[in-house]
Order: structure tokens, then sequence, then C-alpha cells
């Protein structure tokens, strides 16, 4: 499945902490777990917690409900592994992550700590896996299977670690095949998003009219573009292409086919209910556009045509 950004959304999208900060697309360095007050791990969490690699195989939230099934082949890329003092490492798409963890009885704590912040193509839940990460409730260990509950209801489930090769490792970089002159139609506006539909994960939605000023899009002549994703601002660049593929020349009116590859962001935490993280997924699995009426459509290459729709 083809996304030109990161589930690394961006996801926003995109990659991904719940720490306020910004982050660029390259210079990643090797995640670090500093300890953190009281973070250490409760030794209730036994053996069948600590000392392995748990890798996802399904994600799931009630608000906003959508729910993903992670490929075999994917599984490597979003891993998590307890230490049994109190940290925890893992792999969110391209990006290495740490923090510490605490459990008492079958409740588990997560304070993320260090992360890299690279850009990851081709990934379909490495914001969504890391922010999910940080924001457990419980915990339940069966049989090879780790199940998290998450505070809004939503689940992580976990397995081993498959012995397969991963297709969707990346090493962060990325860039667009150039493209023609961006037509009149997309420019000059303040894009607010109204409507999502996504396969990977499986989500449609209507944005509430209160909240579209959360969720816009800006694009510029000179092929970037500034996006709010909620509590977070999304750059990045962007390229039209036309069916002829001239770039000598402009689009033609009313739309064409694009990639959007979101690039650095903020990583403030927002609501549990925020759609944050599910339109940088949307915008990096862009593929193709349409203006008419005043509307923005963008149809993603997710294997089932989902759409992200605008309005001004």
């Amino acid at each position: 499945m083809k996304l030109t950004a990161p589930f690394g959304i961006a996801l926003a999208i995109a990659a991904t902490l719940l720490t306020a900060c910004s982050a660029g697309s390259s210079g990643a360095t090797t995640a670090s777990a500093p300890a953190a007050s009281g973070a250490s791990a409760d030794k209730q969490s036994g053996p069948t917690l600590t000392g392995k690699p748990w890798a996802l195989t399904e994600v799931t939230s009630k608000t906003p409900a959508f729910q993903g099934v992670v490929p075999a082949y994917q599984q490597p890329d979003y891993t998590i592994t307890f230490n049994t003092d109190g940290t925890y490492s893992g792999t969110a798409a391209c990006n290495q992550i740490a923090g510490t963890y605490k459990t008492s009885g079958n409740n588990l704590t997560i304070a993320a700590g260090a992360s890299t912040l690279a850009l990851c193509p081709d990934s379909d839940f490495g914001s969504i896996f890391a922010h999910s990460l940080t924001t457990p409730s419980t915990y339940a260990v069966t049989s090879d299977t780790l199940k998290i509950t998450l505070s809004g209801g939503g689940t992580m489930t976990f397995g081993p670690l498959p012995v397969v090769p991963s297709s969707a490792q990346s090493s962060g970089v990325a860039s667009l095949e150039p493209g023609a002159s961006p037509p009149a139609g997309l420019l000059g506006k303040t894009w607010k998003l109204t409507g999502i539909t996504e396969t990977t994960p499986a989500f449609r939605g209507v944005v509430p009219e209160a909240d579209q000023s959360k969720y816009t899009m800006e694009f510029q002549a000179d092929r970037t573009f500034n996006a709010k994703a909620d509590c977070n601002q999304v750059g990045g660049t962007y390229e039209v292409h036309r069916g002829d593929g001239r770039t000598d020349i402009g689009i033609e009116p009313g739309g064409g086919s694009i990639s959007i590859l979101p690039g650095p962001s903020t990583l403030a935490a927002c609501p549990p209910s925020s759609m944050g993280d599910l339109y940088v997924v949307g915008l990096g699995k862009a593929s193709s556009f349409t203006i008419e009426g005043g509307q923005l459509t963008l149809t993603l290459d997710d294997g089932d045509g989902g759409t992200l729709v605008f309005g001004t």
C-alpha cells in the first residue's frame, strides 16, 4: 500500500510521540529510554509480559471508531519490548521508540521517552501505534497474545514477532517525482476537512462543522503545504501530475493526480477523540484530486478508493 509519508501519517503523519516538539525528516538518532521517577516495572508483570518483543497485529479505537489489522509482513515494524527494569523499547515503522512503564495488578501506565523522528514512507500505522501506546489502561497476557486496553476503550493486540522479512521497512528517506504547475483552483484557499473514508485502518467519519477549522490544508504555489491536524501543525511538499506526464505546462483544470509528502510536524498530545492521526495517514496516501463546486476531494491509494473531502 503506497504511503508517501508515515500510521508516520503523518499519521502525520505524520513519526511520532506525544511530546510537544517539532521534527524533521532526517538526522534521526538512536532512541534512549531515560528513567522516570516511579516508572519501574511492577513484579506482577511477570516473565509473560517482559523480556520478549511483542508485534502489533491489530489496533482499534472507539472515538473516533476505527479498526486496523496489521499484515504479517508489516508486524515487525510495530513492536514493543517491556524490560524488567521498567523501561521499554520498540519500533514504530522506521523509527525507534523508548520510555518507561509501570504495572500494578493488570493496570498499565506508559511514559513516552526519546524517539527518532524520521519520515517513514510506506507506513500505515506508525503514528497511530506510537500515540496509542501512551494511553494504556489495562493489559492481559494469554498464551502468546498481549492485549492492551486503552483509556478511551480501544485496544492494541500483539503477538510473537513473526520470522518474516518486512517489505515495509524504510530508511526514512523519501522524495516526490517532479510534477506540473499546481492549478490555480488548488491555491489561495484554506481547505477544511469535512469527511474521511479510509480502509487501512478502516474508518469512515464526518467532521463536525465546529471542528472543521482544526483540520485544514493550504497548498502553496512553491509546492509546499501547511496543514493543521487538530492540535498539531504539519508541513510538507506535494506534486501534481498531468495524465500525459508533461511538466512544462500546467495541469488540466478540475483535477489530476497528486502526491503528498507530510514532513515536519509538532507532536502535541491531542484529545482522545482526535482524527489527527487518521487525517495525516490519509494525506500520505493521496493519489488524485478533483475540485468541483467549491469542494476538494482527495482520492486515496488505499485499495478501496478512500477519500478526504474538503470545503472552504
